[in-house]
């Protein structure tokens, strides 16, 4: 391991330099000039300055951007009073309620246009079903596009490439060869540092216990099937009536797939203390990293921006190759599937923009084979909303097992809990899929006999029933 250990403790202080969307120090801003605004996550902004690039070399516009990590402080007074941005990207926008109030600007133009290098028009070259989440009543009242999707995303076990090939373990495809790789790793006691073993997970309790969610969410889809998902997204009772929403939730009917899910999760970690780091239910993501870095432990769950963010933490390359497996199935019989990480993120023009053509022309330039290759390139493995069924990305893939295991998930059927139902999106924060955003991952972890599915499930099961008709009321589906 060529980085030492005081490098990656320097790194978890997590020290970043921040951009701001409208701070005074920005420059004047020319006629013909493209403004844009981004929400600066885990795909970093190179993927921005060269995509930006691309476009002005193709059109002669010019471009000006900033990355923001408190965009979402800002947005809506940005939106609601004027600001120099005609283009917005960020993950978590209520662009639903932005539409209705008026603040974003119509795009049914955009989604009818063509697209240089392909056949079909705009909304054609959006990945499967993205389009339908895409459009809403607006202030008019009636249905228009008021985003375009932002990303497609892929989640689960990144694991150390090097460290499988070296052990001669094999990637496992179901949930009992999982277990069964787990018990191989602890019973090899594979000496790291002067008092530890590999462990097989290495994950932060602390800031990112959600990124467990993401198998998680697969094995309950696996467990419950399509139909019954599908029916769990409507929020509709057994009398076919929002009133009775909350019936979804019952642990005994219509969660009980959830808990299922949550019981492979419990019986592999919270139970299992030895499957994980020492610390894991109390780590940060920054903490995580750097177990993972250094071979403490061969998996650590994670998303699509996993290898540009355990870069940033490694301060370079990785000294080992990684690779994003597909999940392991919840039985042999499952249907492989990925869960779209990030699928709700949006990008957003502003009704108020004055340069609103150059902002569609900009995101018509997003659908491009190019555009989609920069931002696989730069982010390392993250991949843009667009179809890249037909988009070559060989001479990328044939020297990066990380991106290339991204691209091989999400060519597995995509599911999503993204929804244009009123009680999703103006209730986000109390329903789907965990009943006021509370995990128990971590908790789960400390005290195992404390957050077992059954004790969890009534809890849940209780809150929702109590809330339900006051959030009813506030997504606008009752009196």
């Amino acid at each position: 391991m060529k980085r030492k250990l005081s490098s990656l403790i320097m790194a978890l202080t997590g020290i970043a330099l921040l951009a701001s969307c409208g701070g005074n120090n920005t420059p004047a801003k020319s006629d013909d000039e493209l403004w844009i605004c981004a929400y600066n996550g885990g795909y970093g902004e190179q993927w921005l300055k060269d995509v930006c690039e691309a476009f002005t070399e193709k059109t002669g516009i010019p471009v000006h951007y900033d990355v923001s990590t408190s965009l979402l402080d800002t947005l809506e007074s940005s939106l609601k009073n004027g600001s120099d941005y005609d283009l917005f990207m960020s993950h978590d926008i209520p662009w639903q309620r932005f539409a209705a109030n008026g603040y974003l600007a119509n795009l049914d133009d955009l989604y009818t246009t063509a697209v240089d290098g392909f056949s079909g028009t705009f909304k054609d070259r959006l990945v499967e079903g993205a389009a339908d989440l895409s459009k809403i009543a607006g202030e008019d009242g009636t249905e228009h596009y008021y985003k375009v999707p932002y990303t497609q995303g892929a989640g689960g076990f990144i694991y150390n490439v090097k460290m499988f090939q070296d052990n001669g373990w094999s990637v496992p495809t179901t949930y009992d060869e999982l277990v069964t790789l787990c018990q191989t790793i602890i019973d090899a006691k594979i000496q790291v540092g002067a008092r530890e073993t590999v462990k097989p997970f290495a994950w932060a309790g602390k800031d990112r216990q959600y990124y467990w969610d993401y198998p998680m969410f697969e094995w309950w889809y696996q467990l419950a099937g399509k139909e019954k998902w599908e029916t769990i997204k409507a929020y509709k009772g057994s009398d076919g009536t929002y009133a009775k929403g909350y019936e979804v939730y019952d642990p005994a009917n219509g969660y009980k797939e959830f808990y299922q899910a949550y019981d492979m999760w419990w019986n592999l970690i919270a139970n299992n203390s030895a499957n994980s780091t020492t610390t894991s239910y109390s780590d940060t993501i920054a903490s995580a990293r750097a177990n993972f870095i250094l071979g403490k432990a061969a998996m650590i769950p994670y998303a699509s921006w996993g290898k540009y963010e355990l870069e940033q933490t490694n301060e370079g390359p990785l000294d080992f190759d990684i690779a994003l497996m597909k999940t392991p199935k919840a039985t042999a019989e499952s249907e492989e599937v990925n869960f779209m990480v990030g699928f709700g993120d949006s990008m957003i023009v502003p009704s108020a923009s004055t340069h609103q053509d150059l902002a569609k022309q900009f995101l018509n330039f997003m659908a491009t084979a190019k555009a989609g290759e920069i931002f696989v390139k730069d982010t390392e493995g993250s991949f843009l909303a667009f179809d890249y069924s037909d988009v070559d990305l060989s001479a990328i893939e044939n020297g990066d097992t990380y991106i290339k295991s991204i691209h091989q998930k999400l060519s597995n059927t995509n599911i999503s809990i993204v929804s244009t139902n009123p009680i999703t999106y103006l209730t986000t924060n109390k329903v789907m899929p965990w009943a006021g955003n509370t995990y128990y991952y971590d908790k789960a972890a400390s005290e195992p006999a404390s957050y077992t599915s059954a004790i969890i499930g009534e809890t849940m099961y209780g809150e929702v029933k109590s809330g339900w008709a006051s959030w009813l009321k506030t997504a606008g589906l009752s009196d």
